[in-house]
């Protein structure tokens, strides 16, 4: 069960409203009066104050510290100038200049207890503590009947391990205003800190004797038995809460680590799967647990996915719940059953980039570029100014071959990158693509080399690029280099291998051609047309004329170009 008894840090417990009090109240406040300053000094402080005010409001600090340091240069005795410049030294880490502050806004203002308050909670933050209890008595000496200092002053004591003192603090508190249940809490923890158990649980039975019908507090003191290690009398007070509330989350998944820690895995698996079912238990508690159960190699993926079914079925309007199950079925390679989660996901909460992204990815994966097309343009109608969604667009309508219109949209999207070389090399990546399938040798080389200038080791431009310069027979010393280094940055990639064999083949190093183009076919060549295509053409210029013809007829018989192959085994010897 998710623990709630645990001493909560000071520094984020203490006044958490301190430091957001308005000086709007306090500037009324300041010892100064018109007599004490000439009426010209009165309107400049004034002038400077009210500037500064406006300068902290719009957020420009500087600016907002120099007029209140102005304000109170003309006026020395300014206590609200002191605390605003103490609120800015906080900001700023400042901690020793923001207590000495707020030190002399206290003298100048004694009954101010915001200035307490404040210095309070500075001397926290910088550990000191003991100035920081002698402020707050200072404070409930001022307003006692303000009940939330006490539990300030409490926190402080049993934050310096001074817990019998914290405990006195608190039966004050209850003297004063009655038993309340964060008086309870706090002794519970402290208790439980002192490892009296049993006086932990009796103050949940109390809390149980005031509100028999608040669950809670049943759950409470189970947690408090559990944690001392009375498993079975914690179960049977689980089993009595669930008489009350049989669809409670939280108790069913207490009893889940309960089963767990004693090895019983299923009836820890029942359990789980109905607090699953429970509407009441929060879907990110769920998905926490669901990501680290999916994160375990060995985990049933019958289990995996009836946990997400139920996820599905208690938040059916939730985009996390489908979002996570969409993951889970993406790790186990079902992508079209991931994408139509992912795409319900959308459906339900369309501000998620992310999963648009996953959408997009998958239906790449799939080389399914219509529905590509159709998702990026709805992630676009959302995210006009995210350039990876007209990345994806441009690369779908490129493969759809509406080409102006992929080249119109990866421009778009390119002008949008800001600091990401990577996308950047990307989008050129795609345009040298898109301009070569247009014949456009000029633009297509010029969008590469862009692409390799951001992204210098991006294998798939350096393969492709050199390709399609060794098709040409254009600039082979360049695309010998660009296979080259493809290749040693991606070893025994057999497209990679055969692009390399082929540019030393165009150069006429027919012998290191064939090396590469034997390495390539050891790879998963010897299963692919223009690989053996290319093993006859090298073993034709090395004088292997009838090994050269095997080869093109192994690749007519995988499907390669008829007309041409067959040209080439026509040849006289």
């Amino acid at each position: 069960m998710i623990r709630t008894l645990k001493i909560f840090l000071v520094s984020v417990l203490l006044f958490a409203g301190a430091g957001c009090k308005s000086t709007e109240g306090i500037s009324q406040k300041n010892s100064e009066t018109p007599t004490e300053l000439t009426e010209a000094e009165f309107r400049a402080y004034q002038t400077a104050f009210m500037d500064a005010s406006k300068e902290k409001i719009l957020g420009n600090l500087n600016d907002a510290e120099r007029l209140f340091q102005k304000a109170l240069t003309i006026n020395p005795r300014s206590d609200a100038a002191m605390f605003d410049l103490a609120k800015i030294a906080v900001e700023r880490g400042r901690l020793g200049e923001a207590a000495t502050l707020l030190e002399q806004a206290g003298e100048i203002d004694p009954e101010n207890p915001w200035y307490r308050e404040y210095l309070a909670q500075v001397y926290a933050e910088s550990g000191r503590l003991d100035e920081a209890i002698e402020t707050v008595r200072s404070i409930i000496e001022l307003q006692p009947e303000k009940y939330d200092y006490y539990f300030n002053l409490g926190s402080l004591l049993s934050a310096q391990g001074k817990y019998d003192e914290a405990l006195r603090v608190y039966d004050d508190l209850e003297e004063q205003f009655g038993l309340m249940e964060e008086i309870a809490m706090q002794r519970q923890m402290i208790y439980l800190e002192q490892g009296k158990a049993d006086l932990a649980l009796e103050e949940a039975n109390k809390l149980i004797e005031i509100n028999p019908e608040e669950i809670r507090y049943y759950g409470m003191k189970a947690e408090i038995l559990e944690q001392t290690g009375r498993n079975e009398e914690a179960k049977a007070l689980y089993a009595e809460m669930l008489e009350l509330d049989p669809d409670n989350g939280l108790v069913l998944l207490a009893l889940f680590e309960i089963a767990e820690q004693e090895g019983k895995s299923t009836q820890a698996r029942e359990y789980l799967t109905s607090a699953f079912r429970s509407e009441d238990l929060g879907i990110d508690v769920k998905v926490n647990i669901l990501l680290n159960l999916m994160s375990n190699p060995g985990e049933s993926p019958d289990y995996l996915f009836k946990l997400s079914d139920e996820l599905v079925a208690a938040h059916p309007n939730n985009a996390k719940a489908y979002a996570i199950q969409g993951d889970l079925y993406n790790n186990f390679n079902r992508q079209e059953e991931a994408r139509s989660k992912f795409q319900k996901a959308v459906e339900i909460d369309p501000n998620r980039p992310p999963i648009w992204q996953e959408i997009l990815i998958i239906s790449s994966t799939l080389n399914d570029f219509e529905t590509m097309r159709t998702e990026s343009e709805k992630a676009l109608e959302y995210f006009p100014q995210q350039p990876i969604f007209y990345l994806f667009n441009g690369i779908a309508l490129q493969q759809l071959g509406e080409t102006k219109e992929a080249i119109d949209a990866l421009e778009s999207g390119k002008n949008l990158v800001i600091d990401n070389n990577e996308l950047l090399g990307q989008f050129y990546a795609s345009l040298g693509d898109a301009h070569h399938s247009l014949n456009d040798h000029k633009a297509s080389d010029a969008a590469y080399e862009k692409a390799l200038k951001y992204s210098p080791t991006n294998v798939i431009v350096l393969n492709n690029y050199a390709y399609y310069l060794s098709l040409r027979g254009e600039n082979l010393e360049r695309a010998e280099l660009m296979a080259r280094k493809a290749n040693d940055l991606s070893p025994n990639q057999v497209s990679f291998q055969d692009t390399y064999a082929w540019v030393l083949f165009k150069r006429g190093n027919f012998q290191n051609a064939l090396f590469w183009i034997k390495e390539a076919l050891k790879n998963g060549g010897d299963e692919d047309p223009d690989v053996l295509d290319h093993h006859g053409d090298i073993l034709w210029q090395l004088n292997e004329k009838e090994n050269a013809k095997i080869a093109w007829q192994m690749a007519l018989d995988l499907g390669g170009d008829a007309n041409q192959l067959n040209e080439k085994i026509a040849r006289d010897e």
